[in-house]
């Protein structure tokens, strides 16, 4: 055999392959990785450029990604590939490297030398869709370059949805348990049904469906998904997704403070507060800091209907005070060692 020639073992199946330098604007970015996938879906033009046009716009979009930028210096610094890059023969598409195909243009554009011209490749004959699939969960779900979040569960979304196959072929092939795939494609769904596409938003989704108490709450209660669908969207948003993973079970163990925030009445982060174990204290004390801030300069400018309305709101505050006061003392008493009135 050829120094140059070898074979890639898929799906049991020796598939013929070889090593070869080939220019670089011979090659194409393959418009179905999920990487590149995952970045073309915010282009809402996409469809309607020309195949040479799309190239462009694909290679513009994966300069922007930080593991480009960051692959530039480190190609420059080593004067080329550790590992080359996969193309087909019969279309001359990258399955795999497409980040450094993109590199390389990147770097011949700026340094006019001609060693990026060329880049090296492992090219196979053909590929089979399923083979081609193999290939890329290898290369990206369990090794080394891995997919991001948002590029997986496009990869399944994809599989199921636009292409309708089974979840269970694509578990077979891309090692992605079927219960994981099912996750992703509801988190892409839910995106869609919200007209949600940004990027930045897909943590907000995978919390809503990932985290059991939250995923079981909106599927008991419309209302609760209206809402967080709504403040998702808010820009800016008024949580981050770790805050509501954090917060939000809590919220949901107390149902009246939930109807409250589905309402609107609180936020989540005072709805969190109010739900918390030690949650009377903390609103009692927020309460207290609250009056301590009110000094004599704050009513002197005030006209005499708006202070004797001040009036009648201490009045309700005292009132209120009582109630709270009474019940305190008679937990107390209630908790209390037998025999101890005190």
């Amino acid at each position: 055999m050829n120094p140059d020639e070898t074979t890639i073992a898929i799906m049991g199946q020796q598939v013929p392959a070889r090593h070869e330098r080939i220019p670089i604007n011979q090659l194409h970015f393959l418009p179905d990785n999920p990487r590149v996938y995952a970045a073309i879906r915010e282009m809402t033009d996409f469809n309607g450029l020309t195949a040479d046009e799309k190239q462009i716009r694909i290679y513009e979009r994966l300069l922007q990604e930080p593991s480009v930028k960051n692959l530039i210096p480190e190609i420059r610094r080593d004067k080329g590939l550790q590992d080359p890059i996969t193309v087909r023969h019969d279309t001359w598409q990258v399955i795999e490297g497409n980040s450094r195909l993109a590199a390389y243009r990147k770097l011949a554009e700026e340094s006019g030398d001609e060693q990026w011209t060329e880049i090296r490749c492992l090219v196979v004959t053909s590929l089979t869709d399923d083979q081609q699939t193999r290939l890329l969960g290898q290369a990206h779900l369990h090794g080394k370059t891995d997919w991001s979040p948002y590029a997986k569960a496009l990869f399944c979304f994809r599989w199921v949805v636009e292409e309708k196959r089974e979840a269970t072929s694509l578990s077979n092939l891309s090692g992605i348990s079927s219960a994981e795939i099912k996750k992703n494609v509801r988190i892409v769904q839910l995106m869609q049904a919200n007209g949600d596409d940004k990027l930045s938003h897909f943590s907000y989704y995978s919390v809503l469906v990932r985290s059991r108490p939250i995923s079981a709450a909106i599927a008991a209660s419309p209302k609760l998904e209206q809402t967080l669908l709504a403040q998702i969207k808010t820009q800016p948003e008024p949580f981050t997704a770790q805050e509501m993973r954090e917060r939000l079970p809590t919220v949901i163990a107390k149902p009246r403070i939930l109807r409250k925030y589905e309402k609107g009445d609180v936020s989540m982060e005072d709805a969190f507060d109010r739900a918390k174990i030690s949650g009377a204290e903390q609103r009692l004390k927020k309460v207290r800091d609250g009056l301590d801030d009110i000094e004599r300069d704050d009513l002197a400018p005030l006209e005499r209907h708006e202070v004797k309305s001040i009036q009648q709101v201490v009045r309700q505050i005292r009132q209120r005070v009582k109630r709270v006061s009474d019940m305190v003392d008679a937990e107390l008493l209630a908790k209390s060692p037998k025999g101890n009135s005190t």
